[in-house]
């Protein structure tokens, strides 16, 4: 988990940027900057649990 401000840019990697550019309540809005050959997708909120459960359990397996 990472915490920024409004106004603030997380890196990743040389070419990707990501800023946030507003921050309301429990909404924020982001601006993403990649290559065109990055592929983004978003998740919901369930998608992103149900994935982090499954990388536990894969965890304890070996």
């Amino acid at each position: 988990m990472l915490t920024h401000k409004e106004g603030e840019v997380l890196e990743i990697g040389p070419d990707i940027r990501i800023h946030v550019k507003r921050i309301k309540g429990n909404w924020v809005r982001l601006c993403i900057d990649a290559p065109r050959d990055v592929v983004l997708r978003r998740l919901s909120a369930e998608e992103v649990l149900l994935a982090a459960e499954e990388d536990e359990g894969a965890g304890g397996a070996g």
